[in-house]
């Protein structure tokens, strides 16, 4: 553990806390900037793009070609625009080891959307769910992946595998090679077993006694191959060791103040773990491998899709109907003092 987490955190982060004008409660020293406002989005999840310059962001709205399900904002001009519509509740986001953009819907029948050249692709494009009529090839379902309701979503150190996990209140742990395609679900021993058909993935993990884990969440990849997985409902995270023919579950983290954990972001730079919490109020929390230590609280939005970027941390700050939407970036006075300079 030692060797993966860092031991402390930045004195800063132990600070006082302070309010903002996007009313976001941070702990002293850190900072907040709106880059985009949305409405009636949902925002979620975040990716980066390889360049840096883009940032994508899932949008958790009904199925629909009104509906945004993958807006992105430039981050060195500030413009933004919806790429994609059409989608059910988009959730997962990932750039898999090809390059290529995953995208997850939250819902029972479920697909994982796969995105060619996502960088190049044009706006305004929409999928008709019913029909799988799509308005551009780069946008293709991928259903080696499974149908179910897929939020947990990351790709194995060695870009073998993809995992993914149900989230649903019986939900399973999902690998997926990526060679073959070949779908494997855990079972109750923890040993891999192969779904034959992904389409029917949720009838084939009871028929082969999948383990089973209550509404899992985000998934993260930590540097020494380890898979991290937030079961909200069971307010714990989880941290998978994969050895092959079987793996190995134990709980990372279960603290009672994060009620509901959900997105998992690694941070490279600072040798820590972000962590959302899904309650009300909802709370981003950083822990170091001993403690976490909560840095921002918001009483009427839920923060979500946190993302570290360098020196900065992206959050979603997702609202009720008819209330505005934000995409933030959280910093702190010692990261913008050297920026400056």
């Amino acid at each position: 553990m030692r060797r993966i987490f860092a031991l402390f955190l930045l004195p800063l982060l132990f600070s006082g806390c302070e309010m903002n004008p996007i009313g976001l409660q941070l702990e002293a020293g850190w900072q907040a900037k709106s880059i985009a406002v949305w409405r009636n989005m949902h925002p979620d999840m975040l990716a980066l793009s390889a360049n840096g310059t883009w940032l994508y962001v899932s949008c958790e709205t009904r199925a629909g070609v009104s509906f945004p399900s993958l807006a992105v904002v430039n981050l060195k001009t500030g413009r933004r625009h919806v790429l994609i519509s059409g989608l059910m509740r988009a959730d997962a986001l990932k750039f898999a080891p090809d390059g290529s953009l995953w995208i997850g819907e939250e819902f029972p029948e479920g697909l994982i959307w796969r995105i060619a050249d996502v960088d190049k692709l044009p706006p305004d494009q929409t999928v008709e769910r019913l029909s799988m009529y799509v308005s551009y090839d780069a946008i293709a379902p991928y259903r080696p992946a499974g149908r179910f309701a897929h939020e947990g979503l990351t790709f194995s150190a060695d870009q073998r595998f993809a995992y993914l996990a149900d989230e649903d209140k019986n939900g399973a742990i999902y690998r997926l090679e990526l060679k073959s395609r070949r779908l494997d679900v855990l079972d109750g021993d923890y040993r891999w077993r192969e779904v034959r058909d992904p389409d029917n993935a949720r009838a084939a993990a009871q028929q082969l006694q999948a383990a089973s884990f209550n509404r899992l969440e985000d998934m993260e990849t930590l540097p020494d191959g380890r898979i991290v997985l937030a079961e909200t409902d069971a307010g714990r995270v989880l941290v998978l060791q994969d050895h092959g023919q079987h793996a190995e579950l134990t709980t990372l983290l279960q603290d009672e103040r994060i009620v509901h954990p959900d997105n998992l972001a690694w941070d490279a730079k600072r040798q820590l773990l972000w962590i959302t919490d899904d309650s009300k109020p909802s709370a981003l929390w950083a822990w170091d491998g001993r403690a976490a230590t909560r840095i921002a609280l918001h009483r009427k939005a839920e923060i979500t899709g946190v993302l570290p970027v360098g020196d900065d941390i992206y959050i979603n700050l997702q609202g009720s109907k008819n209330v505005p939407e934000l995409t933030v970036k959280l910093y702190t006075s010692t990261s913008s003092e050297q920026a400056a300079r």
